[in-house]
């Protein structure tokens, strides 16, 4: 069985609150530590609560939870105020957190000095609780404290006293445990929170997931105005990095650290659809905090890692290149294609653009010399179908051996626009799954399929597997 403990907060005295003074403290220890303990025990330096570490046996307020106590926003510091007000602060990675398992632990209270006691009472969080919201009254399942301990005005041993032997219910993920100790001859009680993350044994094991967490926006350090922040995604499939997510920073408000992590966050949901950013929920809906925002890739996706580059305002511009005139479609004459586009050149590079087809095989390239200008391409493409493609372009500086850049830009060819009929062919079914080569109509007009599609999308929707052969006649 594994044991879990916790160590409660110490007394809290306002007058207007808590007329009589209470000199019985203690707080929650042991193999897992309350929060405002672990403040103290590591100095702070686990969850930078440093100034809170001072008097960990103080936290305590009026009793009568949940009628009366510390109010909604303040139960973690029980409303003591002050440098304790950090002990309020609320996100899911604010806090450490200590592994428990469902069923059987054991928590102790370590007590300085041992008053009569009413009681000792635990809740836990709600499964769907807030875990980026302060807490309150409205996060606990307050119906159903999972442990009584009545003591009935009886004195608990004094330091690390008797186990209270509880049965925790089941939860997943993170949780926060509220214990409340209860002092029997006067007005007050103590109260501490634990952090806790459930490891096992308290759900079915999950379905595999649509997506897997690759690496987390971690920030280290404030940044000032422009310094970038850069997302760069690695695509197996080529090789290479082959997109990229930048912000910038434009005021010491958004160079904040927190700050541009949760920029960076929301620029790649916006922008990426194989990647999303932030707290990840049961249902694939990912929510960006001010703080550690993980990244995750969808699994069935090319892109297998992501790097979280800082780009100093203070550096000489960077070497880039950018491409330009690439057409969402070019259509098919004579078996042929030619696809024209620019690159905008920073630096002196040797650019080399390739085309990709769905197989992931090159089928035509382009290279030349582009010294700090705009330079037009074109490239050949024979014996063609219709399809998506992938344009890479690829830079090495003349300047510097080691650097190399690369862009890459997806594009559809279409056949001819010809004389069809939507009544000759099928209306699509999205609940159907069709073979490369099927053709339906959708809205005036008539789409192939290049590979099994996907169901649950309608033709017109990117990566579905359909490429549009031309208007209805």
């Amino acid at each position: 069985m594994k044991k879990t403990m916790l160590a409660s907060f110490g007394a809290l005295t306002v007058a207007a609150l808590a007329p009589t003074l209470v000199f019985a403290h203690g707080y929650v220890a042991g193999e897992f530590p309350s929060r405002v303990n672990l403040c103290h025990s590591t100095n702070g330096s686990k969850n930078d609560c440093a100034s809170a570490s001072y008097d960990r046996q103080s936290l305590e307020a009026p009793k009568g939870f949940p009628t009366t106590g510390p109010v909604d926003g303040k139960i973690a510091s029980a409303q003591k105020g002050g440098s304790f007000d950090v002990l309020d602060q609320q996100s899911s990675n604010k806090w450490y957190k200590t592994k428990i398992q469902a069923g059987q632990n054991d928590f102790h209270w370590f007590s300085t000095a041992n008053h009569k006691t009413t009681d000792y009472v635990y809740y836990i969080t709600k499964p769907g609780w807030d875990q980026n919201a302060p807490l309150t009254r409205a996060s606990f399942d307050l119906a159903n404290p999972f442990c009584v301990i009545n003591m009935d005005g009886q004195q608990p041993p004094k330091d690390l006293g008797d186990a209270h032997s509880c049965t925790v219910p089941e939860r997943s993920g993170y949780q926060v445990i509220l214990s409340v100790w209860t002092i029997d001859d006067t007005a007050n009680a103590f109260y501490n929170v634990i952090d806790v993350e459930f490891e096992d044994g308290v759900t079915p094991p999950p379905l595999p997931d649509v997506w897997e967490q690759s690496t987390t926006i971690a920030p280290k350090e404030d940044l000032v105005a422009g310094d970038k922040v850069k997302a760069r995604f690695f695509d197996s499939s080529v090789g290479s990095f082959t997109t990229n997510t930048i912000i910038e920073i434009n005021s010491t408000a958004s160079g904040q650290r927190n700050t541009w992590s949760y920029d960076l966050a929301m620029a790649i949901n916006a922008e990426q659809t194989d990647a999303k950013s932030g707290v990840k929920s049961s249902d694939d809906v990912f929510t960006p905090i001010y703080g550690n925002n993980p990244i995750y890739l969808k699994a069935d996706s090319n892109l297998s890692s992501v790097e979280i580059d800082i780009v100093k305002g203070d550096i000489p511009v960077d070497d880039s290149i950018t491409v330009v005139g690439l057409e969402n479609e070019y259509v098919i004459n004579n078996n042929a294609v030619e696809v024209t586009f620019n690159i905008e050149a920073v630096g002196n590079l040797n650019v080399t653009n390739t085309v990709f087809d769905a197989n992931n095989k090159a089928i035509g390239s382009a290279s030349a010399h582009v010294n700090d200008t705009v330079k037009s391409f074109t490239i050949s493409l024979d014996d063609v179908t219709a399809g998506t493609f992938k344009l890479v372009s690829v830079a090495n500086s003349n300047d510097d051996s080691n650097l190399s850049l690369q862009e890459s830009n997806s594009f559809n060819i279409v056949n001819a626009d010809v004389p069809g009929d939507c009544q000759d062919v099928q209306a699509v079914d999205i609940s159907k799954q069709y073979k490369p080569g099927d053709k339906v109509s959708y809205q005036e007009n008539i789409y192939q399929a290049e590979r099994w599609t996907d169901t649950g999308m309608t033709p017109d929707q990117p990566y579905s597997g359909w490429v549009i052969v031309g208007p209805c006649a």
